[in-house]
């Protein structure tokens, strides 16, 4: 089962700028990443083989799709901590959620089911068809009633913006946080999504980086650009990235 870890070992890997990931899908059973512990094992153990330490987890919460309340995640959250621990995978863990801006957040923000990640910090994403209605009154809620401070999960995978990358600068004058994937950075999706990734950096608007981790295919493809010349481009913005220093364990 770790076939990923033998693989590509003439060449080293560099050091990593940050050692936290967090966002990721490798909760066994409760959404579109790990469809069981035996495989988010595999996948923990990659990130680790990669350079990673620490992993905040972060479901999807999704109204219809993946309704995932706490008792569910902490249940398979519990699951991944112990699989890793029996098999002897070495990785420092917490968990939050990645919650779509729908009904079902909103429920859970008013009777307190939330779970931001460390430092009050809380993973948000639009749809992937347009925008969320009131999307500029609801980010103000989210902080000044609930005490929040919104990042939103891969806005460089949004086609909607990337057509319009002013948008980007009005969310960020209203305080608005950005995390781009590292598999966009990759080229994993397409070039629009690279391209506006870089541009974000370019233009120093990003404070996290995630891995976005579901599928072995992704631990190739991030493998991949961290031995690639485009990675110590990084090098120029690592001070900027605040994935460190979300550092509460379990």
């Amino acid at each position: 089962m770790f076939d990923f870890l033998h693989i590509h070992k003439v060449r080293r890997l560099p050091e990593l700028f940050w050692q936290t990931d967090l966002h990721s899908h490798v909760c066994p059973g409760i959404d579109d990443g790990s469809p069981n512990a035996e495989r988010s094992v595999q996948l923990v153990a990659g990130m680790h083989e990669l350079g990673f330490r620490r992993m905040i987890v972060t479901p999807h919460v999704t109204d219809e799709v993946f309704p995932n309340t706490p008792e569910i995640i902490a249940e398979s959250y519990t699951r991944l901590v112990e699989s890793c621990r029996q098999a002897g995978v070495e990785m420092k863990f917490n968990y939050s959620a990645e919650y779509r801006i729908d009904e079902l957040l909103f429920h859970f923000l008013r009777t307190g089911q939330v779970r931001p990640l460390p430092g009050g910090y809380l993973l948000v994403e639009n749809s992937w068809m347009q925008e969320p209605a009131n999307l500029d009154a609801f980010l103000f809620e989210l902080r000044s009633n609930y005490g929040y401070m919104p990042v939103l999960a891969h806005p460089e995978r949004y086609q909607y913006y990337q057509r319009h990358r002013e948008r980007y600068r009005l969310l960020r004058e209203q305080g608005i946080m950005f995390q781009i994937n590292l598999l966009s950075l990759a080229g994993h999706y397409d070039k629009a999504c690279k391209n506006t990734a870089e541009w974000l950096l370019e233009n120093k608007m990003v404070e996290f980086i995630g891995s976005d981790m579901h599928r072995p295919s992704h631990l190739e493809s991030i493998r991949n650009y961290l031995m690639s010349k485009d990675y110590r481009r990084l090098e120029a913005v690592a001070p900027l990235i605040l994935n460190d220093t979300l550092v509460q364990d379990t």
